[in-house]
């Protein structure tokens, strides 16, 4: 009433299951100011409100992740190490600089603007694409984390949930080696290798037929005296080893292939059906991807050992960069001496997303118990690390023989 001489438009935003809460607050305040800024007793407020409120959309790329944006800058201001976040609305770009201790990681996030999926299918994957820009950590470790983060984006537009997609995106793999515990019947695959294998099977055991019978024949009526002569009968043993030596490395890599195919059956019927997780139904994943960056990279400097319950990092990140000094660094005899013993203290970043010393690992993994349950508070999950055997099978007979020949020295040194 009164419109519009004596009383501007008001603007009243009702898509609340839509539109965020703070969002519309803004809104309805940006909008109402536009109206209250026409002239007074003309018509123009509506145009001017709708002009404002299309600028706004087509300029704003953070309208599809208003609500996350706000979690994430609550987030970052709720930090008390120091951590910042700057936002530009126009191009949709996130600077992040998160800190812990004298530990620093930055990084840009560019929102795409077919968010929660991406507008062209070229950069599929990368919905909230993310850059480092600048760290302190070693590449080793900053890859870790650049690589799990991106991986975690990249299954949520396919349609995992948070959780699921952190789990899928770790960077260490579960061992090929693997054995399932459940005796489960085992899947065979009629594949051209397969025909092409058990032809060669065929071939190599009447090669091996072959062979045997020069060993073995005799000439008839006299079972004593051999057909062939014995440099005859040498070479054909000798080829038999030779052949069987063979082939026992060859089926032990197709064994392996073959695990490592049912390992990556099982793990995507499990946990990755691509009927469900065919990017049909993205997940929004600016929330997600923040808050791993954050509570990763704080968490990471506090880390503490498994084994020996001592800080994983040093606290000066100077002394972390000391403990990835490369062979080609190290010259002299004094310098390769001091990296073998900088590496003992590098952090190892096992299956389970705890950190050991890497001779704290390579102890736990090659002792008993071998790895079979981490010692982390609230973790005690199987130990992997793609350094180290994921058969416990192997571990302890390496173990057995270490504890042989040792006591054998030992009975030698009494006998002397």
């Amino acid at each position: 009433e009164g419109y519009p001489d004596t009383h501007p438009l008001v603007v009243t935003v009702n898509a609340s299951t839509i539109v965020p809460p703070g969002l519309k607050k803004k809104l309805e305040k940006d909008l109402g100011k536009a109206a209250t800024d026409v002239i007074a007793g003309t018509y123009q407020q509506v145009h001017a409100v709708f002009s404002q409120l299309v600028t706004f959309v087509d300029t704003n790329k953070f309208v599809p992740c208003w609500k996350e944006l706000r979690q994430c800058v609550d987030m970052i201001s709720k930090d008390t190490s120091g951590s910042t976040i700057k936002i530009d609305d126009t191009k949709g770009l996130i600077k992040l600089r998160l800190k812990a201790g004298k530990y620093y990681y930055g990084c840009s996030i560019v929102i795409d603007d077919g968010y929660p999926s991406t507008a062209r299918i070229e950069d599929y994957g990368t919905a909230s694409r993310l850059s480092m820009s600048a760290t302190n950590f070693p590449p080793k470790i900053e890859f870790i984390l650049t690589s799990q983060a991106k991986e975690l984006v990249r299954r949520m537009q396919d349609g995992m949930s948070s959780d699921a997609a952190l789990q899928m995106s770790n960077p260490i793999r579960i061992p090929k080696n693997l054995k399932d515990d459940k005796k489960e019947p085992t899947k065979v695959r009629l594949t051209r290798d397969v025909v092409k294998g058990l032809k060669k099977d065929t071939e190599t055991l009447k090669q091996v037929r072959d062979l045997r019978q020069v060993d073995s024949e005799t000439k008839q009526g006299d079972a004593r005296v051999k057909t062939h002569k014995a440099k005859e009968r040498k070479d054909a043993r000798r080829a038999v080893a030779k052949i069987t030596k063979s082939e026992i490395e060859s089926d032990q890599t197709a064994e392996a292939k073959e695990r490592q195919w049912q390992l990556e059956e099982k793990a995507r019927i499990e946990g990755y059906n691509f009927t469900d997780f065919d990017g049909r139904n993205p997940q929004p994943s600016l929330l997600s991807l923040v808050t791993f960056l954050v509570n990763k990279i704080q968490r990471l400097p506090d880390e503490r050992c498994p084994v020996c319950t001592e800080l994983t990092l040093p606290s000066d990140p100077t002394k972390l960069k000391a403990l990835y000094v490369s062979a080609s660094e190290a010259k002299t005899d004094k310098e390769k001496k001091a990296r073998r013993e900088a590496r003992k203290l590098r952090p190892m970043r096992t299956y389970c997303g705890c950190w050991y010393h890497y001779k704290c690992l390579d102890k736990f993994m090659t002792e008993p118990p071998f790895g079979a349950a981490c010692p982390s508070e609230g973790c005690g999950r199987r130990v992997y690390h793609p350094d180290w055997p994921g058969d416990i099978k192997e571990h302890e007979r390496a173990w057995a023989n270490k504890q042989a020949r040792q006591r054998e020295i030992a009975d030698a040194a009494l006998f002397l």
